[in-house]
Order: structure tokens, then C-alpha cells, then sequence
């Protein structure tokens, strides 16, 4: 089961106040596709740590869209992206994402983990 769009665009708006927020629905509805394939069991989809761990993963992938957009257009124009604004709102916006994502530890699947053979 998916998790619902609805409440997790509501979330991000928590962290996201930009007036062009509601252009940044699709990157929810991505983040709650994601977050919902790594849930452990059925039981835990209503859960409200999941919600904001997705808020959290939209509001990551929308300062990587903003900070590529801002490039792009500066880089056009001659101009010289002011890059440290953009990095440090994206570093704060993945500990966030990191911090949510330890709250979730035991409802969620962890895909940074790789098990290797020792001999």
C-alpha cells in the first residue's frame, strides 16, 4: 500500500514554504512510492514517522531540482551560481532526512545496507 500523497505533500509543506510548492506534488507522490516500498509489514503504513521520513525525501529531491534549475538558468546568463546557499539548504535537508529515517528504524527496510562474505 502506498502511502497517502495527500499527507505527505501536507508534511513537506511543514518544511516547504516556497509559492511554487504546489509545482513539487509529483516529486511527493515519487517520495511516497519510495518510502512505501521500503515499509516492513502492512501494520506499520499509518505510522506518522513514515510520513514526515517522505516529507523529508521530497524536500531533498526539490532543492536538488531548485539548485539545478538556478544553475542552469545563472550558467545561461553568465552569471555565477551562488552555490553555497543551495549546498548548505541541501546538507540541512539531508541530515533531516537522515534524522527521520533513524526514527523509522524497525518499520522501514534499510537499503544502504550490504552484507559482505568474510573468509
Amino acid at each position: 500500500m502506498v502511502l497517502d500523497v495527500d499527507r505527505v505533500f501536507s508534511v513537506f509543506r511543514l518544511f516547504y514554504d516556497g509559492e511554487d510548492a504546489d509545482s513539487f506534488v509529483p516529486v511527493a507522490e515519487l517520495a511516497a512510492e519510495y518510502t512505501s516500498g521500503r515499509i516492513l509489514g502492512d501494520e506499520n503504513n499509518a505510522d506518522p514517522r513514515l510520513y514526515y521520513l517522505a516529507a523529508a525525501e521530497t524536500l531533498c529531491r526539490v532543492l536538488e531540482i531548485k539548485a539545478a534549475r538556478e544553475r542552469i538558468v545563472l550558467t545561461k546568463t553568465g552569471a555565477v551560481p551562488q552555490e553555497a546557499e543551495y549546498s548548505s539548504r541541501l546538507a540541512y535537508a539531508r541530515e533531516l532526512y537522515k534524522g527521520y529515517e533513524a526514527l523509522c528504524v524497525g518499520i522501514i527496510r534499510d537499503d544502504g545496507f550490504l552484507f559482505l562474505r568474510m573468509e
